[in-house]
């Protein structure tokens, strides 16, 4: 059977979703949408820095540089935000479906795929969240009310704890029910296994994240 991959429907009805998507032996415009999740990525990461989101570091060159250094310099962060972008939905896409492909009997790796592309489109509406939080509110991505940041900031002086607890947030939430319910149509295996493999898998995703923004690479999260 031939079916086309429509993204916003694994969103809003993601048991039926994967449901078609397991008796599916033929994906439709796969590779289409595989590439389209990357410009939206890209777009979505040059969106956000053209609010001058993340920038700190190059505003406190501003009475260092002449304009049109500035502005060269406004330009290649943004060009380096787009970049990211491509790299943070490879990595979002295809790592952690490679290691959801281990625990599979039967799963197909380009479905797993498609599960991980569901949760990128997540991950990229939870950043678009950060413009208007920092635009008003003057608040960093860790210091979402929407995440555990919020609350580390009230326990704990710890960067890094602080960042680590900023990644978990309502978002991610939708991100493990997604991934729950793609896997276990997908390969069919025990509901512990599939859960301490999520859930390991975000840890290990959540503490690279922290371990980049502890070491201040603001272009990078």
């Amino acid at each position: 059977m031939q079916k086309e991959v429509k993204l916003i429907r694994g969103l809003r009805q993601p048991s039926y979703f994967f449901y078609q998507l397991k008796e599916t032996e033929v994906l439709r415009g796969y590779k289409q949408k595989v590439i389209l999740v990357f410009l939206l990525s890209a777009l979505v990461f040059g969106l956000v820095s053209s609010f001058g989101i993340g920038m700190d570091p190059l505003s406190k060159e501003l009475n260092t540089l002449s304009p049109l250094s500035f502005e060269m310099e406004k330009f290649l962060f943004l060009l380096g935000r787009i970049l990211s972008g491509i790299v943070y939905a490879a990595v979002i896409l295809f790592v952690p479906a490679l290691i959801f492909w281990t625990i599979s009997d039967e799963g197909e790796y380009r479905k797993l795929v498609i599960i991980q592309s569901l949760v990128l489109l997540i991950l990229l509406i939870e950043r678009l969240t950060y413009v208007p939080l920092s635009l008003f509110l003057s608040l960093d991505w860790f210091s979402s009310p929407l995440s555990l940041g919020v609350i580390a900031q009230y326990i704990t002086g710890k960067p890094w704890v602080i960042y680590f607890l900023g990644c978990f947030s309502l978002f991610k939430i939708w991100v493990f029910y997604i991934q729950y319910k793609g896997i276990k149509r997908l390969t069919e295996q025990k509901n512990w296994l599939i859960w301490l493999v999520i859930l390991l898998t975000n840890l290990l995703f959540w503490s690279v994240t922290a371990f980049l923004a502890y070491l201040d690479f603001s272009t990078l999260i």
